[in-house]
């Protein structure tokens, strides 16, 4: 070989080295360096918006698995036991209730033997949350879901805003009676004294509407809906095997549901669930830190049969169903080319809720 010949060789080696450095760098720079995060709906962001990157400190995907300090808080009472417990005995909702539940349920399904199931997208929510849950309401007209949605409101206040908005007949006032102790009517920030009320009151409320026959499905105001086919695919979830009786979202991959956002049918498990976790709420209310619904949901739930061949709970993808760790501080699921189907805006504390959602494109009022 000339020298000629094994210069050229040698330099065609070097480039083809080079090249393979370089695109080993872009791809490592590609997994570390967060995607800048776009409106999931077209024109749906102001221009001073059009992309949004998260001010919080980036992390690996093994940080999902870390539980939150709700989360971590003991129980020192025992759950009831499935055996002893027994169903309550409540009567009839009002009629201004019953009148507004059956305005907007939803009838799916329902063949042969098959009892069709009325699901009632809900939540709860008191004049603090107001501008969320006007937002929630613009994320529902976007997915096509804005027909069918019933608000329990804990103050009058919040019952007045959303009549005023226009949506008179998608909400109604909680009755007294139905709260185990007086509610805020300000927006509570997370683990704050007011906090944990509010969200014991979100249990009480899909308890009573367990008892109506009613399907719950429950969301939490500071989430935003982001796929229009969520409905659909929540009902194959629902209907794809014959014992699931509930959907979770979860707060950790495969260990602890997010109470934020579910589906439940009016079966004695959920209502045993529902029951359980208040009396937990309601023995340990004094203690300090608080035992939040979804800590006390997650206790009872430690006791069951979370088995994924025979269990009749269903956890809900995380990576499709992301909370606002995944979503706002890891990028996912955007990183992995997939859209969610809601995102949760939690994990953020007080006004960094809205300032993250309209950063990302997911304020809509």
């Amino acid at each position: 070989m000339t020298t000629m010949e094994r210069f050229a060789r040698n330099k065609a080696l070097a480039m083809l080295l080079a090249t393979i450095f370089l695109l080993s760098l872009l791809a490592l720079l590609s997994n570390i360096t967060p995607i800048q995060s776009r409106s999931l709906f077209n024109g749906s962001q102001d221009s001073t918006d059009t992309t949004a990157t998260s001010t919080q400190i980036q992390h690996t995907e093994s940080d999902l698995d870390v539980p939150d300090e709700e989360d971590l808080v003991p129980v020192a009472t025992k759950p009831i036991d499935a055996k002893e417990w027994k169903p309550k005995k409540w009567g009839r909702l009002s009629p201004e209730i019953e009148q507004a539940i059956e305005y907007n349920v939803r009838i799916a399904g329902g063949s042969g033997n098959k009892k069709a199931d009325r699901i009632l997208l809900t939540a709860v929510a008191n004049q603090g949350m107001a501008d969320y849950t006007m937002n929630w309401i613009a994320s529902l007209k976007k997915c096509g879901l804005d027909d069918k949605f019933l608000v329990f409101a804990i103050d009058e206040e919040m019952v007045e805003t959303m009549k005023k908005a226009g949506f008179g007949k998608h909400v109604v006032m909680i009755p007294k009676d139905w709260f185990h102790k007086e509610l805020s009517k300000d927006f509570e920030g997370w683990l704050s004294d007011g906090y944990t009320p509010i969200t014991h009151s979100k249990s009480l409320v899909v308890e009573r509407l367990l008892y109506t026959d009613v399907t719950v499905w429950f969301s939490d105001v500071d989430i935003v809906f982001t796929s229009p086919s969520i409905y659909d695919y929540l009902l194959m979830k629902l209907n794809s095997r014959k014992q699931t009786e509930t959907l979770f979202s979860q707060e950790t991959e495969q260990k602890i549901i997010n109470s934020g956002f579910y589906i439940m049918r009016p079966t004695n498990t959920n209502k045993r669930i529902l029951d359980a976790s208040i009396y937990i709420q309601d023995t340990e209310q004094n203690k300090k830190p608080e035992v939040t619904q979804q800590r006390a949901i997650n206790r009872i739930l430690d006791d069951m049969n979370l088995n994924y061949q025979t269990s009749s709970i269903v956890l809900l993808d995380l990576m499709l169903f992301p909370h606002g760790r995944a979503y706002f501080d890891r990028n996912i699921p955007t990183k992995y080319g997939m859209t969610p189907m809601i995102v949760h805006a939690n994990y953020r504390k007080g006004d960094n809720k809205m300032k993250d959602l309209k950063k990302f494109g997911l304020w809509y009022i």
